[in-house]
């Protein structure tokens, strides 16, 4: 066979064809795990900073419940008399802590402490085991010598205090004995601001981390430490409040790149950690600071997350796959394409083949030879035209789509789902009952004199109120439930997670004292209330229309007989 220069050429651009193509496909390869590890860091940060935010709030509920109890008359009460003469209001306030510990599994333990009688605990409720202890008698102690006592009473009304987070060692602390605990007290004023008392709640720490936890991927690791490094809490049980047996566990010696975090310097460090006790099993890492923003012992935790850089670079071997299948595939045809067309033309046609191969949706041509004025130049420049009008159209096709989807299925005003999703996820949750033979509920809310409001403050107004609404009641609703509007100030909550019958009033009246919240528009105070009827299948109906129309028929009987009140299809 002759070789001549068609067939050189040919055979010289076919192996640089497949060597341009194995460091490309190689080169894609190691910016790919690159990339995967990058945006591991990013997610892990984001969910980082989501916790952040969850544990914030779970701070602020129990502060929100602390100065409930500090205003509340029969705390101030038990404060200002001897303890033999106020059996009724500690009846009360006891009564009221059982109601908050039910609703907050976090919650170790409910104190009134006064600040005489060397803190004297006037009224206490423990959590032991599944129940709830009132302690009574010659088991209250006196506290006076605690920090939480002494320096919670030098605050002024309405502050928190939060102490350091401890293994907790006072004695008779029952279910929260030995375990992890941050507390959490405000002072009880009189009318002069003079502090008689302080209300206490011990939380359960790693509880409730462990709640934090289970929204998290298995491969998932949680980590919070102190302002001094710490570890609080750790996947490895023996590495967790070193400092109450004598020795440091610190975040900084298992995770050098957190010292800057530790220090001040930074508020945030993404990492990754392959030497020490992580030598044998890489990880990657995101650790975020959070201030504390009352009155505490600590100036600030650190909490952090972290996952196997094994299991993130697992997503690179299809990948890898892939790029190795197009770089063999783009090798082996310009090889078959350099040995048929090696003439003085191929070069240029080689360049527009690879260019084109390129196409796609979403990344531009590269390499056209657009620059060309010969028909090689023209058919370049057809091609990125082209390709400019194809991801224009394309990316306003999808935009238009994603919105179209959104309007069909959600309202517009409040976000929340509209008539035609609450349709389909009641129809789905109905055959669900049905299959598992489980009860279901259904909620049909209308406000009570919404047109007032509309003629009084204006159509704002109306719209603002129902946005108010429906951020209520999805606050005063499990993540679980649907909260639909269907239209107008007609609202639907689907319970869809199977809820003992005889809890349903008290959902329905949680629902209407959110309502009781002050609502202000343009400083206006705008009292919002509305009427709930109550279906439940299968005892009012067994279709999905049937329900929601018991559900309709209880309301406006509630609506008749007195307003801003519940009642259900069948009288209970």
């Amino acid at each position: 066979m002759k070789w001549g220069l068609a067939a050189r050429l040919g055979s010289v651009l076919a192996l640089v064809s497949l060597l341009m193509a194995g460091m490309t496909g190689l080169y894609a390869y190691q910016v790919a795990r690159d990339l995967l590890v990058q945006a591991a860091k990013d997610e892990l940060m984001t969910a980082t900073h989501v916790i952040a935010r969850r544990v914030s709030d779970i701070r602020q509920d129990a502060s929100r419940d602390l100065q409930l109890l500090a205003r509340y008359p029969a705390s101030l009460a038990l404060l200002q008399g001897p303890p033999s003469s106020q059996g009724s209001q500690a009846e009360q306030l006891s009564t009221l802590f059982e109601l908050m510990m039910r609703d907050n599994p976090a919650y170790f333990q409910m104190r009134l402490i006064s600040a005489s009688d060397y803190g004297l605990e006037r009224v206490r409720v423990d959590r032991d085991g599944d129940n709830l202890l009132r302690v009574l008698g010659d088991d209250l102690q006196e506290k006076s010598h605690y920090p939480y006592v002494s320096d919670t009473l030098n605050l002024p009304a309405g502050s928190t205090y939060l102490s350091r987070i401890v293994i907790n060692h006072e004695r008779g602390a029952h279910a929260g004995l030995g375990q992890p605990t941050v507390l959490l007290a405000s002072p009880v004023t009189n009318a002069r601001g003079q502090a008689l008392g302080v209300i206490v709640i011990n939380m359960d720490l790693k509880g409730a981390f462990n709640r934090l936890a289970s929204d998290l991927p298995a491969e998932f690791k949680l980590f919070l430490a102190n302002q001094q490094g710490d570890f609080l809490i750790h996947p490895d049980n023996s590495k967790t409040f070193g400092f109450d047996t004598g020795r440091r566990v610190l975040m900084q010696d298992e995770f050098p790149a957190t010292k800057v975090l530790v220090d001040g310097q930074v508020s945030q460090v993404m990492l990754e950690a392959n030497a020490g006790a992580h030598a044998a099993t890489p990880m990657v890492a995101a650790f975020t600071a959070k201030q504390i923003r009352v009155t505490s012992s600590e100036s600030a935790l650190f909490l952090g997350l972290a996952q196997p850089r094994s299991s993130v670079l697992n997503r690179s071997h299809a990948l890898g796959l892939t790029i190795l299948q197009i770089a063999g595939g783009l090798g082996l045809a310009g090889f078959a394409l350099a040995l048929l067309l090696a003439r003085w033309v191929t070069r240029p046609l080689n360049t527009m083949s690879k260019a084109v191969a390129g196409f796609s949706t979403d990344q531009p041509i590269a390499g056209l030879p657009l620059h060309r004025q010969d028909e090689i130049g023209l058919l370049a420049r057809s091609f990125d035209h082209m390709q400019q009008q194809i991801h224009q159209q394309f990316t306003e096709l999808q935009a238009n789509r994603q919105e179209l989807e959104h309007l069909a299925r959600f309202d517009a005003l409040t976000g929340l789902p509209n008539r035609r999703l609450l349709m389909e996820r009641l129809d789905n949750a109905l055959e669900r009952a049905k299959r598992t033979q489980t009860p279901l509920a259904v909620m049909f809310i209308d406000m009570d004199h919404f047109k007032a409001i509309n003629d009084r403050w204006g159509h704002d107004a109306g719209d603002a109120a129902l946005q108010w609404v429906a951020r209520q009641l999805l606050e005063h609703t499990r993540k679980t439930d649907t909260v639909a509007r269907l239209g107008g100030d007609e609202f639907v909550v689907l319970l869809d997670s199977p809820v003992p019958v005889d809890q349903l009033a008290s959902i329905a009246q949680k629902l209407l004292d959110g309502m009781r919240e002050p609502w202000f528009f343009e400083g206006h105070l705008c009292n919002i209330e509305f009427s709930i009827g109550i279906s439940l299948y299968p005892q009012d109906g067994d279709t999905v229309d049937a329900l929601l129309s018991s559900a309709d028929a209880a309301m406006y009987r509630v609506k008749t007989a007195s307003r801003n009140d519940f009642g259900f299809a069948l009288q209970r």
